[in-house]
């Protein structure tokens, strides 16, 4: 059985400062796995650098055994890997079923004057998207507010827009960048029981940073730390606790809250 994805000593230069030193890590089909460590330490920088966002200074990042490191953000999310944002990114004009139909537009075979024309392959299609769409926002607990713009939306709610929005590449590997940041617990506990959900109904690989250590040690089965761009340690929630390098760059005090 060939690697599924692999990055494999990723190094990111800005300049004199090294954000991402040897960063290297395997996902495996069905795992869901956490990204941690404090402010600064390089985590969003390893999801650009997967996402095509940012070329990395040195090293690769390899999709079921293809080099995918330099091509463009768009060929990436073909492929089937899909992000959200630390910063949520809406289109804060469009309603929110049209955010979501906005990320299968790539899947449209139609030409351009068939689209003009309304010729039926084009109706159908889009008749596809909408009702795809619409059970993505329904997973999300969204469909109620589909024609409502995305700017209207609470906090929470646009959160798990963006996990519809990228759902709707229809990812194999889905990366989220702090999807609990700004949740209250109520909020915290669905999103954990959500993702769960969505990992087994669509059969994703899911690679997660959060800051939220609960909402971490009891989603993730493997995680893996960050510090100044620097692998620290990785394994399971129990081993990533207990261990005293983990606990004096991040943990610290939280561990004994």
């Amino acid at each position: 059985m060939g690697t599924f994805f692999q990055a494999d000593r990723l190094v990111m230069q800005f300049g004199g400062l090294t954000a991402v030193n040897e960063f290297s890590m395997t996902l495996q089909p069905g795992e869901l796995v956490g990204l941690i460590g404090p402010n600064g330490a390089g985590k969003t920088t390893v999801f650009n650098m997967i996402t095509g966002a940012y070329t990395p200074t040195s090293g690769d990042v390899l999709w079921q055994e293809e080099k995918i490191t330099r091509l463009p953000v768009q060929l990436i999310t073909a492929r089937g890997i899909a992000r959200t944002f630390q910063n949520i990114r809406l289109f804060n004009d469009l309603t929110v079923l049209e955010n979501v139909m906005v990320s299968m537009h790539h899947k449209i075979r139609s030409r351009f004057w068939e689209a003009m024309l309304g010729f039926s392959r084009y109706r159908e299609e889009r008749r596809r998207m909408y009702e795809e769409s619409m059970d993505y926002l329904q997973e999300m607990g969204l469909a109620h507010l589909a024609e409502e713009k995305a700017s209207s939306l609470a906090y929470g709610q646009q959160r798990r827009l963006e996990i519809a929005r990228a759902l709707a590449t229809r990812p194999r590997l889905l990366l989220l960048d702090e999807p609990a940041a700004g949740m209250n617990p109520l909020e915290t506990m669905e999103l954990a029981e959500m993702v769960r959900g969505l990992r087994q109904k669509y059969g994703l690989t899911i690679f997660l940073i959060e800051h939220d250590m609960k909402f971490v040690m009891g989603l993730c089965e493997r995680i893996k730390v960050l510090d100044y761009g620097i692998t620290i340690a990785e394994g399971t929630p129990a081993e990533i606790q207990k261990n005293p390098d983990v606990i004096k760059a991040y943990l610290g005090e939280q561990k004994n809250a």
